[in-house]
């Protein structure tokens, strides 16, 4: 076991030439804690505890670095965000999950280290959405909740637990995005990126018809955020 723990050691303190320029392809998977800033409970008049949401994504990324320490960095990416939300009142047990699946293409720089078996690794940039598909589990005492309102803004009867919402969203999501991590060159040109891996909303992820006040009477805009740990496995097709 010494004698491994010495081997590894050395694997990455002694100097190597990795290939960091050029075109590079890979895949990636990212879990994430999810969030929606600014809860819509869609007019039923209380708003639920939040509760640790998990979600995940995983896809497809290419990349160009045009020097061994600077790139653009693209993709095509499977991603599900939302929120869950638990309560206790008017003498029943509530439990809410939102699901939103979206598909993001990445549009980032990115920047690191030097050609050493392992490097710093940083980007920023925006992520482009759109929506997929959005389901819900709203139940009331572990049964479906079924009850139907008057939508305020369309003066529409719906059913705010119906399990397919997606036409209560945004179409489109842009969202801020930012990696911070590291990468371990495994070879000539196979490298790992380990990162943590933040993104914010900067539209509003409710449709026109469904941007219903809070039990203030107030609305506020709702935002998809998530943190989490992304993992990446590329290959650079060409570089030196």
């Amino acid at each position: 076991m010494k004698t491994l723990f010495t081997l590894l050691c050395l694997a990455i303190l002694v100097p190597a030439s990795y290939a960091q320029k050029g075109l590079h392809l890979g895949a990636n998977y990212l879990a994430v804690s999810s969030s929606i800033v600014n809860q819509n409970s869609w007019a039923v008049g209380h708003e639920y505890d939040y509760e640790f949401s998990y979600r995940s994504s995983y896809g497809l990324d290419v990349a160009y670095h045009f020097s061994d320490q600077i790139g653009i960095y693209s993709g095509y990416w499977f991603t599900e965000l939302g929120q869950d939300y638990s309560d206790s009142y008017s003498g029943s047990d509530w439990t809410r999950e939102l699901h939103l699946k979206y598909n993001f293409i990445p549009v980032m720089i990115k920047f690191t280290g030097t050609k050493a078996k392992v490097n710093f690794l940083g980007g920023a940039g925006v992520l482009i959405g759109s929506l997929k598909e959005g389901n819900q589990e709203w139940l009331r005492d572990g049964q479906p909740y079924t009850d139907i309102i008057n939508n305020p803004i369309t003066g529409d009867p719906f059913q705010p637990g119906a399990e397919d919402v997606t036409d209560r969203f945004a179409k489109s999501e842009l969202m801020l995005n930012f990696d911070l991590g590291g990468r371990i060159n495994m070879g000539e040109h196979l490298y790992l990126d380990l990162t943590l891996n933040m993104a914010y909303g900067l539209t509003d992820i409710n449709a026109e018809d469904f941007q219903t006040a809070d039990p203030g009477g107030k609305y506020e805009p709702s935002h998809n955020a998530y943190g989490g740990i992304k993992l990446g496995l590329a290959y650079v097709l060409s570089g030196k």
